[in-house]
């Protein structure tokens, strides 16, 4: 290779929605410090993964990074004393497990560059802001006119996207936004195949797509420039937030979430669904759509970033829609996306979910069923023409200006590219999508595995448990059979001890022995016996009876308490 020839750049296969998800495995003691040992897994396969070393510390400048989202989210105190204790550090490890999932799990937090840099820092630890102005400005180089005021820090959510306030001496009066954007996995075009692409972009014409005053593409990404929106976007509106506020403090626990009326829902949908249906009749790929690339203007829709779909960039509900394998297809995808911006519209706060099953009541509940619930993301999505045929939409009278037009016009042989490109763009996705079901039913086979354990094992445990059971019944038995004539003949020795009327049977004695009585009941005091019968007012004695005991008897029969003698008291 030549000294002076320019090595082509690698394109950027790193997708940044992909998932993220971390598992604090161990912790070990490091010069008199602890340091955990964090695995991260990154995309919905699990299959590329590696492991990191954190102290307390850096999860501790993690956090105050993020506090600026107001997403209230409970970290692990800081201990100055006993931090040293294995005990402790073990609770301390399940707080920052806890704490991570809750970041990770949080689509504003998991797709800020302080979170993706904690975890993966071999990929997000570059400059990319000060590498992107560096871009910019070599960008404008060649333009006439042009030149970079300063950056705007943070406004948007992707990481490889930057934000600039140009000028330009042809309209001085304006306030000019450019966006920087470094190419995705799905750019296919080559380099004169994309400078058409950006060529047509800056002619591009319609009533509800914002126009473009500047584009230019080069190997590492293009620049875009519009003009400016006080109100921000329609994401800004809907919150309540101020446009030059960062992604995190915009978004995250934003104070107000407001809907709009329900006229003005239609007529923003249906102009969404005319722009929609204008990209894809000129064969357009365009997959971006939500609510933060949507500005209104004069009461009307205009759409941002359609340049994101060539330019191969990841689309902001890939993760949400990449679960459902009749979304595979650019028309199905913008019906997606469509749902749930008419959702952030109706109800004021974004869906975070890929599924909605328990819609409220409203006007357009119907129009939801038919794109967020599982039943529509099993069964296939509405076409844009469907959309437009209901009566929501259709009943929306479009007041157009003489000067409206929508034109848009792309070489044949581009157009050519773009449906080389379209068709790659669904054939990664139906891949990761097959990749996401059969990852699903291993998961679910290792589910169901698991639960047959614990099945086994729970009758395992209670067949030993009832063999237990079983051994301690024939133990009583035992000792029940061994000691079961001694309640009875204590029962019977007692009755007689207590002196009842029962004599004894006397040999060759006429009258009858009488049948014992029942055992009297424990009562707390003994019951005493029953006088002996009385033949002519004397107590008699039975034969067989002792003479003391008869004498006893009869002395207190014919007590006479008259013939006491009284005593004086002192």
């Amino acid at each position: 290779m030549a000294i002076f020839e320019r090595q082509t750049p690698n394109k950027v296969l790193l997708d940044d929605t992909e998932p993220i998800k971390c598992t604090i495995e161990n912790w070990k003691n490091v010069n008199g410090h602890t340091e955990f040992i964090v695995r991260v897994y990154r995309g919905p396969f699990s299959d590329q993964t590696w492991k990191i070393s954190k102290r307390y510390n850096d999860f501790f400048k993690l956090h105050n990074a993020l506090q600026n989202s107001g997403i209230p989210i409970e970290f692990p105190p800081k201990k100055l004393i006993g931090n040293m204790d294995p005990h402790f550090i073990s609770e301390r490890q399940q707080g920052l497990q806890k704490y991570l999932d809750n970041v990770f799990m949080n689509p504003i937090l998991v797709s800020s560059l302080p979170a993706r840099s904690f975890v993966d820092p071999a990929n997000y630890c570059q400059p990319f802001g000060e590498l992107a102005l560096q871009h910019v400005s070599l960008a404008l180089r060649g333009e006439v006119g042009w030149e970079v005021v300063g950056p705007i820090n943070d406004i948007g959510w992707r990481l490889r996207k930057h934000y600039y306030q140009l000028k330009c001496k042809s309209i001085p009066k304006e306030e000019l936004f450019g966006s920087w954007t470094d190419y995705g996995p799905d750019k296919h075009l080559d380099d004169k195949e994309m400078h058409a692409i950006f060529k047509s972009l800056g002619q591009l014409q319609h009533p509800y797509i914002h126009a473009i005053e500047l584009s230019i593409c080069t190997e590492i990404g293009g620049l875009v420039a519009r003009l400016g929106h006080k109100n921000g976007t329609l994401r800004d509106i809907l919150c309540g937030a101020k446009p030059r506020q960062s992604f995190l403090k915009k978004y995250g626990n934003p104070k107000g979430h407001k809907g709009l009326p329900i006229e003005q829902i239609s007529l923003y949908g249906r102009q969404i669904l005319e722009a929609l249906k204008f990209m894809h009749d000129k064969g357009f790929p365009y997959g971006h759509l939500h609510t933060g690339n949507i500005v209104i203007d004069d009461n009307r829709v205009k759409l941002l970033d359609i340049e994101n779909g060539v330019m191969g960039v990841p689309s902001y509900y890939r993760p949400y829609f990449m679960q459902h394998k009749k979304i595979n297809n650019v028309e199905a995808i913008d019906v997606y996306c469509f749902g749930h911006v008419l959702y952030e519209m109706m109800f004021g706060a974004p869906l975070h979910e890929s599924i909605a099953d328990n819609i409220p009541a409203c006007p357009m509940r119907n129009i939801l069923v038919k794109i967020l619930t599982t039943e529509a993301c099993k069964n296939g999505l509405p076409k844009i023409m469907d959309l437009l045929a209901d009566p929501f939409f259709s009943f929306v009278q479009l007041s157009l200006l003489p000067t409206d037009r929508a034109h848009f016009k792309i070489p044949s042989s581009t157009k050519e590219q773009l449906k080389s490109v379209v068709a790659k763009m669904e054939e990664r996705l139906i891949g990761e999508q097959k990749l996401v079901r059969s990852q699903k039913r291993l998961a679910r086979v290792q589910e169901m595995m698991s639960c047959e354990e614990e099945k086994k094992k729970h009758r395992h445990k209670m067949e030993r448990m009832a063999k237990e059971q079983h051994k301690q019944n024939k133990k009583l038995e035992k000792a029940n059979s061994v000691n079961g004539d001694r309640p009875e003949s204590l029962n019977s020795s007692a009755a007689t001890s207590v002196g009842t009327a029962t004599p004894p049977s006397i040999a060759g004695s006429n009258v009858p022995s009488p049948q014992p009585p029942p055992p009297p009941p424990l009562l707390d005091a003994p019951v005493p016996p029953p006088p002996p019968p009385l033949i002519n007012g004397a107590p008699q004695t039975m034969p067989g009876v002792d003479k003391d005991r008869s004498q006893l008897l009869g002395a207190i029969c014919n007590f006479n308490k008259s013939s006491l003698r009284k005593t004086k008291v002192s």
